[in-house]
């Protein structure tokens, strides 16, 4: 499979793409087992958590991101600086794709 799926049609057969993903992406898809990883400018990745949602990713981002700034504010080390955070969850192929991003500024 490529990543598409065929929607008939009575009339005509259609080609439905979805980045990889059987279905499109809502924030409450049930993703199964996919990985947030935090990313700095440079394209380092640390791993976050391990998440159901985009939903679920969104918070434990926003968790993480305070978390980082509170132990800056007090002079402990943060860790990455994350620019942004990835979502990656397996696609219908069984590897894992990128299935949301978010700038970590807009957290």
């Amino acid at each position: 499979m490529t990543g598409e799926t065929i929607v008939k049609n009575t009339s005509r057969t259609e080609t439905k793409s979805y980045n990889g993903f059987a279905i499109p992406l809502q924030p409450d898809t049930e993703l199964g087992l996919a990985m947030l990883i935090a990313e700095d400018e440079e394209g380092t990745t640390q791993p976050v958590a391990v998440v159901v949602s985009i939903n679920e990713a969104k918070e434990i981002a926003q968790s993480d991101l305070v978390g980082r700034r509170r132990r800056l504010e007090q002079d402990s080390d943060p860790g990455l600086c994350p620019y942004c955070y990835k979502l990656w969850a397996r696609g219908i192929n069984g590897d894992y794709r990128l299935a949301w991003t978010i700038e970590g500024a807009s957290l």
